[in-house]
């Protein structure tokens, strides 16, 4: 005789965990105190194949792996009118010469003989499954019994749904991490190979990001439009402790200020009309991680107080919330702009400033970085032709010159797109640039952007000095130049530490045969 609690224990059993399994294995401990069974089963039902596709089976309180049953049309019939029949008690018994349905299940349990009761499982009135309780030996359960077990359909079914939502959203998460660890071993890969000059033309921004990188502490990256702050920001996550968690970016020029917040901090389900769900913002997403604020000078006045908050309590409050979430992410800012000369013209707080420009790098623009020229022509060619599925076209020494003599308003990203365009457009021709040599190119043209940084700061970083009163050099003439001036740091040292092949990052026999093709002397008195 069930206790007359039977169905809120029962209820409080299986709906107080999501692992299936072990909510089946408590349900089977209190049904032997209380309405003794030899077998459970749980079966997810498909209808359009007629199989009852087993999840779980516990049989004398253990586990056993059992075949799925195949359902005959006159059992499927009958299935879907008792399902539908809300009134309906399920209990039956049968023997092995019965339909061949209970031949199946004679077979899970181990007897010819056997009486069982069958819940059927609904959610918003469609069938999901069934969940079978049985006995070894015919008539066995009492119109009681029947009754307890059959009001169990909706709990049953409740437990069931959340269980396989459950190991489903789990099967999520982690096919989702993997993902995001191949994606970031991908993007390790690709960020390796695009960080071109690293040990030329970029050799003192990356000393300086790989001595910041081990540290907490804000960094702000100055830089052009085009110069590959985004690219550096990545490589200084991968150095970084935090290299194995999210690296998230986020662009603040591209965000309607009324969704600042939202972005940046997430929101609650109903926060606003159109929240039909809780989402988290890029600070949640970039826990544990890295998170770039790009083009941060296009902050909208009302989201630098509350950036500023964040910063200093390391927590937030999703909009529509009144939790505060502990948020542990490496803050990277990046602008094209003067922000110290905004701070001065009352458009950007002096607070957040200090507080983001902790350890300011400037990425030097393409034209002062010309030794880096050739190094990334080689790599946007190979690139560039692979994408657009071509044989990789030649360059001629004109074309080395012109693009060795622009002076790159957009810097590495109108580079690429520059290759990209001349690869289409020569079918194949040796590539010469020719449309580089336009008038509006002079240095005059372009003004350059100084940051107001302390001197001390940042080194300046090593470039050359072109005559701009005359003609542009070639390209081994600059060449020329930068060794020279490196030999002249060196004192005329050429290898070994603080000599001029370590400096410009090449071999040391390789310097020699360049000096050689140049005919530059040898010797350390220069």
């Amino acid at each position: 005789m069930p206790p007359p609690d039977f169905f809120r224990s029962v209820t409080n059993i299986i709906c107080s965990t999501l692992d299936l399994q072990n909510a089946i294995s408590n349900l089977y401990q209190y049904l032997q105190e209380n309405l003794p069974v030899n077998t459970i089963g749980f079966d997810i039902y498909d209808d359009e194949n007629r199989i009852l596709h087993n999840i779980i089976s516990l049989h004398e309180g253990k586990t056993r792996p059992i075949a799925d049953l195949v359902i005959s049309k006159e059992v499927h019939d009958r299935i879907m009118v008792e399902a539908a029949d809300e009134t309906i008690l399920s209990g039956y018994t049968a023997n092995s010469s019965d339909e061949e349905i209970t031949q199946q299940v004679s077979k899970r349990i181990g007897h010819k003989h056997f009486s069982g009761v069958i819940c059927y499982l609904r959610i918003d009135g469609e069938l999901l499954g069934v969940a079978t309780f049985l006995r070894s030996k015919p008539y066995a359960f009492s119109e009681k019994e029947i009754e307890a077990l059959s009001s169990l359909g909706d709990p049953l079914a409740i437990a069931m749904v959340n269980a396989l939502k459950f190991d489903e959203l789990k099967a999520v998460k982690e096919q989702l991490q993997d993902d995001n660890k191949f994606l970031q071993r991908e993007l390790a890969k690709k960020a390796g190979e695009t960080i071109i000059g690293a040990r030329t033309g970029l050799k003192t921004t990356m000393n300086m990001i790989s001595q910041v990188a081990n540290t907490d502490v804000p960094v702000m990256l100055l830089g052009e439009t085009g110069v590959g702050k985004e690219v550096l920001a990545n490589a200084l996550h991968r150095m970084s402790p935090r290299r194995d968690k999210p690296f998230i970016t986020v662009n603040c020029g591209a965000i309607p200020d009324s969704l600042v917040d939202s972005v940046l901090f997430g929101h609650e389900k109903g926060a606003f009309t159109g929240a039909a769900q809780q989402r988290k913002g890029r600070f949640e997403r970039a826990n544990g991680g890295t998170l770039l604020l790009d083009e941060i000078g296009e902050l909208p006045p009302d989201a630098q107080v509350r950036l500023l908050r964040v910063l200093q309590e390391k927590t937030i409050e999703r909009v529509g919330g009144d939790t505060e979430i502990p948020i542990d992410a490496r803050i990277v800012a990046a602008t094209h702009r003067d922000l110290k000369k905004l701070v001065n013209e009352g458009k950007f707080r002096e607070d957040l400033w200090f507080r983001l420009s902790t350890f300011p790098v400037v990425i030097p623009p393409l034209r002062e970085r010309q030794v880096d020229i050739p190094l990334l022509l080689a790599h946007f060619l190979n690139s560039c032709s692979a994408k657009l599925g071509v044989q990789q076209p030649a360059v001629t020494p004109e074309g080395i010159e012109n693009l060795t003599n622009y002076r790159w308003p957009g810097n590495v990203r109108e580079m690429h797109n520059v290759v990209e365009r001349q690869i289409i457009l020569g079918q194949g021709a040796p590539l010469t640039f020719s449309t580089l040599t336009s008038p509006e190119t002079t240095i005059g043209s372009f003004p350059q952007t100084t940051y107001n940084i302390a001197p001390t700061a940042l080194p300046a970083a090593t470039s050359v000095t072109l005559d701009t009163q005359g003609t542009f050099p070639t390209l081994d003439e600059v060449t020329r130049m930068y060794i020279e001036k490196a030999l002249r740091h060196c004192k005329g040292k050429i290898e070994g530490t603080e000599g001029a092949a370590q400096i410009l990052g090449i071999n040391a026999s390789t310097l020699r045969h360049r000096m050689r093709k140049l005919d530059i002397s040898f010797g350390k008195k220069r």
